[in-house]
């Protein structure tokens, strides 16, 4: 895990996020991109009026003087840290800020960025989350938008189920894995999936161990929870975990992603760093 790149649209998190990235980089000997989209301006089709090329002009300008105090934070966080980094304020053409990091982030080992906020903003597109995590092919790292998380990872959670997505999860943090003191492998529900194989945990569990990764297996149930997102955050946070790994399941309906019921509770709810993966 040697390139890193975080996404700092974010505004109001960019000092946490720039913090959280930089000692992420320090940790694995990484560099650390640092990434602010300045969005064309979002026209929609009921807007019959022309726009005048100041009004253009103004938006850019309030999200350069955006970029610029982000990089400030940035640049800070890098210092502190002592990281190798690099800066890139990018004018978009599009006015969604997803198109441009999703280019950039094909090339890293590691997206960073932030919780979905509660409701769309100024900032972000509403499913912003959701494209990186379906269209980058790379993992996604998510800082949760309250208190001050660090990327030290001693007790990782990873979900299982013997999918695709847990599979492409798990491969994906295997560099965090390693670098874990502890790994539990959580299955929800096992019995219930019909996929299962004769021995769903044990078999994972002991591939991680033959790669050094001290791993542990258990299966728990989602009854009195929503659904087996909502088991499977509530036992990482019970266990005290620093980050849980998952797959992320979720198809396309009309030109948006739609998340399964898992998926989206854990980008709902996190009260802790989630890796995910599709």
């Amino acid at each position: 895990m040697k390139n890193l790149l975080v996404s700092l649209n974010d505004h109001d998190r960019r000092e946490h996020l720039s913090r959280f990235a930089a000692a992420l980089a320090r940790r694995f000997g990484a560099h650390l991109s640092g990434l602010y989209v300045v969005p064309a301006l979002r026209l929609y089709p009921v807007v019959t009026v022309h726009v005048p090329p100041e009004v253009f002009e103004a938006q850019r300008k309030v999200f350069r003087k955006r970029g610029e105090e982000v990089h400030v934070a940035f640049r800070a966080a890098c210092e502190e840290h002592g990281v190798d980094c690099e800066w890139h304020l990018l004018e978009s053409l599009s006015p969604l800020v997803a198109d441009t990091v999703i280019g950039m982030a094909r090339v890293q080992d590691m997206l960073i960025t932030g919780q979905p906020p509660l409701e769309e903003t100024p900032d972000l597109e509403a499913d912003f989350a959701d494209r990186l995590v379906m269209e980058t092919g790379r993992p996604v790292l998510f800082v949760p938008r309250d208190g001050e998380a660090t990327p030290d990872f001693g007790h990782v959670v990873v979900g299982w189920n013997c999918s695709r997505e847990a599979a492409r999860a798990l491969h994906d943090a295997m560099p965090v894995l390693r670098d874990a003191g502890k790994v539990e492998v959580v299955w929800v529900d096992a019995l219930k999936e019909t996929k299962a194989r004769r021995r769903p945990l044990e078999d994972v569990v002991a591939a991680l161990q033959r790669a050094g990764i001290a791993a542990e297996g258990r299966g728990i149930s989602s009854a009195g929870h929503a659904d087996a997102g909502a088991a499977l955050l509530a036992h990482a946070k019970d266990a005290g975990a620093d980050l849980l790994v998952m797959g992320a399941w979720g198809h396309s309906r009309l030109r948006e992603y739609v998340f399964g019921g898992a998926t989206r509770h854990v980008l709902d709810e996190m009260t802790m760093p989630v890796l995910m993966s599709h």
